[in-house]
C-alpha cells in the first residue's frame, strides 16, 4: 500500500482534534456532576434533613478537574480570558511572537507543576490518604484525575506551539533562491 500523505495528514489532524474534544466532554460532565451533587444535598438537607455524605468533598474535587480539563479545550478555541494592555499595540507578527512565548513558558511552568502534582497523587495513592472530612475518602484518584487533567492542557499547549510555530515559520522563513 503506498504512503499517502493526505491521508497520514488528515488521521494525524482528526488525532489532535480529540484532545479538546474529550476535554470538553469530561469537564461538562464534572460540571453536571457537581450540580447533581449540590441540587441532592440541597433537597436531602431541606426536605429530610439529611446530609448526604461526600457531596462538600467530591465537590471540591471535581474544581480541579473541570478547570483543568476545561482548559485544553479553552486554549484550542482561544477562549481564555486575557488582559490586554499592551499586546493590541504591537504589530501581528510581533504579538503573534509573543503569544508563542507566552506559550513556551507557560508550558515549561505547566511541566513543572504537573510534577508536582503527580507526585502528590502517586504518594496519596501510595499511602491510602483519606480526606479530613467526616466522612473520610480517598483522595488519590481525584487528584491523579485533575494529574490527567493538567497533562491534556500540556498537551494542547504543545499542539498550539507546534502550530502556531508553523504558522509562524512558514510566514518568516528565508525564501529560498533557485
Amino acid at each position: 500500500m503506498p504512503f499517502d500523505a493526505k491521508i497520514v495528514s488528515a488521521i494525524w489532524r482528526k488525532a489532535l482534534e480529540l484532545v479538546p474534544k474529550l476535554s470538553l466532554v469530561v469537564s461538562a460532565t464534572g460540571i453536571f456532576l457537581m450540580v447533581a451533587l449540590i441540587i441532592a444535598e440541597i433537597i436531602s438537607t431541606k426536605f429530610f434533613n439529611y446530609s448526604l455524605p461526600y457531596v462538600l468533598e467530591y465537590s471540591e474535587y471535581l474544581i480541579p478537574i473541570i478547570v483543568f480539563w476545561g482548559a485544553a479545550y479553552t486554549l484550542h478555541h482561544e477562549g481564555h480570558v486575557r488582559a490586554d494592555l499592551f499586546l493590541h499595540r504591537l504589530s501581528e507578527g510581533a504579538r503573534e511572537w509573543l503569544i508563542l512565548a507566552g506559550y513556551i513558558l507557560g508550558f515549561i511552568y505547566l511541566a513543572i507543576v504537573f510534577n508536582h502534582m503527580l507526585d502528590v497523587a502517586l504518594r496519596s495513592i501510595r499511602w491510602n490518604s483519606v480526606s479530613y472530612y467526616p466522612t473520610p475518602s480517598p483522595i488519590g484518584p481525584p487528584q491523579m484525575f485533575a494529574t490527567v487533567g493538567i497533562a491534556l492542557f500540556i498537551l494542547q499547549l504543545a499542539i498550539e506551539i507546534g502550530r502556531k510555530g508553523w504558522r509562524l515559520y512558514r510566514r518568516y522563513r528565508p525564501q529560498l533562491v533557485d
